[in-house]
């Protein structure tokens, strides 16, 4: 009996074991077409689903937020771009079935990492990032400058703005949805960024040669007129790329230009006190002063370059004898015409220090009537022949012992010892060919006295014969 219970216990074990191995094998083989527990691809738990329907599935759509500086943030929602995502064909699970019982304990788990097969609409999506919250009313970055109030330059705090470089924002939307990434942080990196900062060097090497600037002064050695560049008129002069002054060549040129205007007298009519006369108005003529501007500005560069104050001679083109207190070239040394009187007189410091009749220029005559306006003794020559066209269309060729030249035009004083007399109507019928014959005796003690560049003023005080004085 003893012998009978065993051998039934022996086939009971017997069968229970094969019933168990036939349930192993049974699910083994189930497990060798669907995926076992705990079994993930691509982060997406597939356990008990069938592997051929797994790996077909596509990945479902996501939305990344995006989060950027100012609290500034979007949304990009994949649906929007015909987002999708399947696993190659190729792809497969190789799992181990008959391990299954470790799957059920959690013991074992497989991860499967497949590269998803992305398709979407770039164009869409390029859309949705021009069109998105962190590109609209975009503040742009500005650099940190100088700004030159009161009297003073101050260094502006550079403005970070929130520009994403659409680029790199690009490139980040990209390797996320590839890497199914629901979430992005943009970094300063990503961002158009000022280039000059508030503490950086260049400017601190700026804003020390911007406050040596404001302290010049120049000043321009004009008599009569008060011109300096200086404090706030000086620095708008100046142009700045962010790391150093250029002096703007066209504003200054502007303003010497103006300058010029303020202070050239060539060619203007001018106010006279004609000798027992008084006030009269006389033409232009070869005299006055022309500022040189070029020459001038030149003289600023050259100041402004060693960033240094001073005085700025003024470059003349052409220069009259002086310039007096009141800014004008003429004053009280002079030589005076009257050729309605024929008469002259030369004034030195408002004293008479000689003074002569004198025969002019053939009147009528547009050939030979001598011209009216302020001239200059441009040059002094002794012992010189005069040559030009005489009336009877004929050449003459005078020498003349004092010859001093007054304009551009061939007229000037000399002596004219063949005649015996002067003054008076003479010139009416018997005048020179445009030049001042004067006594010998008078014309060599002018001659004598008289300075190089000495305003000449030529005038009619009661006819109207002589044309102006070309200049």
């Amino acid at each position: 009996m003893t012998e009978q219970r065993d051998n039934k216990k022996s086939r009971g074990l017997l069968i229970g074991l094969l019933v168990i191995i036939g349930l192993y094998l049974i699910v083994t083989v189930v497990f060798a077409f669907i995926a076992l527990p705990n079994t993930f691809v691509n982060g997406r738990d597939i356990s008990f689903a069938s592997k051929e329907e797994a790996l077909k599935k596509p990945a479902e759509s996501f939305a990344i937020s995006i989060k950027g500086r100012d609290d500034r943030a979007a949304t990009i929602n994949l649906k929007d771009v015909d987002y999708s995502a399947s696993i190659p064909e190729s792809a497969s699970l190789d799992q181990n079935p008959f391990k299954w019982p470790l799957a059920f304990a959690k013991v074992a788990n497989d991860e499967f990492s497949f590269d998803y097969k992305i398709k979407y609409d770039e164009n869409k999506l390029e859309k949705l990032i021009k069109t998105s919250a962190l590109m609209a009313n975009v503040t742009k970055p500005e650099n940190a400058s100088l700004k030159y109030n009161d009297g003073a330059f101050t260094i502006i705090p550079e403005v970070m703005g929130n520009m994403i470089d659409p680029n790199k924002l690009d490139a980040k939307i990209k390797e996320a949805i590839y890497n199914h990434k629901e979430e992005i942080v943009l970094e300063d990196d990503d961002y158009i960024n000022p280039k000059v900062k508030n503490n950086s060097k260049e400017l601190e090497k700026l804003l020390a040669d911007g406050k040596t600037i404001e302290g010049l002064k120049l000043k321009f050695n004009f008599n009569g007129f008060d011109i300096k560049l200086e404090g706030k008129e000086l620095v708008d002069m100046f142009d700045t790329n962010g790391t150093s002054f250029e002096l703007n060549y066209d504003r200054l040129s502007k303003f010497i230009a103006e300058v010029a205007d303020k202070t050239d007298t060539y060619g203007e009519n001018r106010t006279f006190n004609a000798t027992g006369i008084g006030k009269i108005t006389v033409n232009p003529g070869v005299y006055g002063f022309i500022l040189d501007q070029a020459g001038t500005i030149d003289k600023v560069y050259e100041l402004i370059n060693q960033r240094k104050s001073g005085e700025i001679e003024p470059v003349y083109e052409r220069a009259a004898y002086a310039r007096y207190d009141d800014g004008s070239d003429l004053k009280d040394s002079y030589v005076e015409v009257d050729l309605s009187r024929q008469y002259m007189w030369y004034y030195q410091d408002g004293e008479v220090v000689l003074e002569t009749p004198i025969v002019s220029g053939l009147p009528k005559s547009t050939t030979w009537a001598t011209n009216k306006g302020v001239g200059a003794i441009q040059s002094k020559q002794t012992n010189t022949t005069l040559k030009g066209a005489d009336m009877n269309g004929g050449r003459y060729a005078t020498p003349v012992s004092y010859w001093m030249p007054i304009g551009w035009d061939g007229e000037g004083f000399h002596d004219a010892p063949w005649r015996g007399g002067f003054g008076g109507g003479i010139y009416l019928s018997n005048g020179s060919h445009g030049c001042l014959n004067m006594p010998p005796a008078m014309a060599a003690k002018l001659f004598e006295l008289v300075p190089h560049g000495l305003p000449v003023v030529v005038y009619e005080s009661s006819t109207n014969y002589s044309p102006a004085m070309s200049y």
